[in-house]
């Protein structure tokens, strides 16, 4: 079953208006973030940007959208449909103008439209007027003849006026599903998936197979989306927030600073994700550029999925298609053989359900504690199977225990007698392969460190369970 975004709990305010009239800026300003890309460059907010602001209070939501004045192109098209999606929406739409420029056709094309669309709560918004004197009697003129009375002046790079602007718009929601500000002290925690990959593997078009609706927009064309898109959802009662992402592109190809904020803005959208979807596209070898990915989300220590999309498009396929694939893929990732590899199709939903279960399964591991003596059992069959290594000389170091230390990764620390003995990182790889093997952790990476304490007794401060279990936390 399809899981659909989470319907606003809070009522919506969208902003609407064509391209450059300030609409990501006021968006920035009323949320305050700076999550919404703002360039000079037209139409470089593409899909609806949603967050929640408070004024006086209350909350309600805020929608950006891309300009309506757009080309009829695929991307185009898109935009409008998105822009309109928000107008359905919202109970209060900004309807935004260039006090600068003034009003021009494609204003009052959008006022008609706007008009036809049957919402009386329709507020008028000046933007750009840094001074009340920039304002002058042509302006004025222009803007009462869009037929929406009195209009508000405003600066969305300053915040000249938002305040006011804001007060009109809390009169407007007075009574339209307006809810004071709620923060439960025991609210779940909603789970973070970041989708990431290549230009054109599919990513938005998994975002809407995951959602049953048209959330982002879909094209043909590499890079339409620009910004990372959070929707939030809920997954059998669970919170759910799913990121879609920029296509990342190598470094030398960023040629526009839209492009190297846009990707600068993927990569904090890791960092914040508890599990990240590696997107592929199955009918495309792995390329340098999705190895690379797959290292910066590896480094990042995140639970992992990698998602074969368009597994639809590969042609002649049979009973051993499937199983040649993830053998090509191990063998580029070989450094992801714990993530789960999922084959599907995008466009069709075909397996599209299976990967926020694997997303929950995955994060349970994350979050998974194994015994202190549980873990020293397994490290003694450990050192009978494999002597530890040093970094240098064929002196073995004498291990003394081992303990998880931290989880979200699964962290353990292995303690070493001796303040210069250095364990080769070979044995410690071999230690996490044997947790993986006994305790499972499937799709999440695990961290295996080291540390030195004093051969002296004097020197020695633990307790009579083992060095590693001062690093255990609720262990004394």
């Amino acid at each position: 079953m399809k899981q659909k975004a989470l319907k606003a709990r809070y009522p919506a305010v969208a902003i609407v208006g064509r391209a450059n009239v300030g609409k990501s800026t006021l968006w920035n300003r009323i949320v305050e973030k700076k999550r919404a890309l703002v360039s000079a460059e037209p139409h470089t907010t593409r899909d609806r940007n949603i967050a929640k602001a408070i004024w006086r209070g209350r909350q309600f939501e805020v929608i950006d959208t891309g300009g309506m004045d757009t080309e009829a192109t695929e991307i185009g098209e898109g935009i409008r449909r998105q822009a309109e999606r928000a107008m359905k929406e919202a109970d209060v739409i900004l309807f935004l103008v260039d006090g600068k420029t003034g009003v021009v056709p494609e204003d009052r094309e959008l006022a008609k439209a706007l008009r036809a669309s049957g919402n009386k709560d329709i507020i008028l918004v000046i933007n750009k007027i840094e001074k009340l004197s920039q304002m002058g009697a042509p302006v004025e003129r222009s803007v009462f003849s869009l037929g929406f009375g009195e209009a508000v002046p405003i600066s969305a790079a300053t915040g000249k006026g938002v305040g006011d602007l804001l007060d009109v718009v809390y009169a407007r929601l007075d009574g339209k599903r307006l809810e004071p500000q709620e923060i439960p002290e025991a609210e779940e925690e909603p789970l973070n998936i970041v989708i990431m990959g290549r230009p054109n593997v599919g990513k938005s078009s998994l975002t809407n197979a995951i959602l049953g609706e048209e959330r982002v927009i879909v094209a043909d064309i590499p890079h339409t989306t620009r910004e990372p898109q959070d929707t939030h959802l809920l997954y059998h009662g669970h919170p759910v927030i799913l990121v879609d992402t920029a296509g990342m592109r190598r470094a030398s190809k960023l040629k526009k600073e839209l492009d190297e904020e846009a990707l600068r803005r993927n990569e904090r959208a890791l960092e914040r994700a508890d599990i990240a979807f590696l997107v592929l596209d199955a009918t495309e070898t792995p390329s340098g550029q999705d190895k690379q990915l797959a290292g910066l989300m590896r480094d990042e220590h995140k639970g992992m999925v990698i998602v074969a999309n368009k597994w639809d498009l590969v042609k002649d396929k049979t009973t051993r298609s499937a199983k040649e694939y993830e053998k090509t893929i191990r063998q580029a990732f070989p450094f992801l053989d714990w993530a789960p590899i999922v084959f599907i199709s995008a466009k069709t939903g075909r397996r599209t359900d299976e990967l926020l279960d694997h997303a929950f399964r995955i994060q349970g591991e994350r979050r998974r504690v194994i015994d202190y003596n549980a873990a020293n059992r397994l490290l003694k069959s450990v050192i009978k199977q494999k002597r530890p290594l040093q970094t240098l000389g064929p002196k073995s170091p004498r291990v003394h225990d081992m303990a998880q230390v931290s989880t979200e990764p699964p962290t353990f620390l292995v303690t070493v007698h001796g303040e210069k003995e250095r364990l080769h990182p070979s044995w410690l790889k071999f230690v996490e392969k044997r947790l993986r093997q006994k305790f499972g952790f499937a799709g999440t990476p695990i961290v295996v460190k080291s540390s030195n304490v004093p051969l002296s007794k004097s020197e020695r401060k633990w307790n009579v369970r083992g060095p590693g279990m001062a690093h255990v936390p609720n262990e004394e």
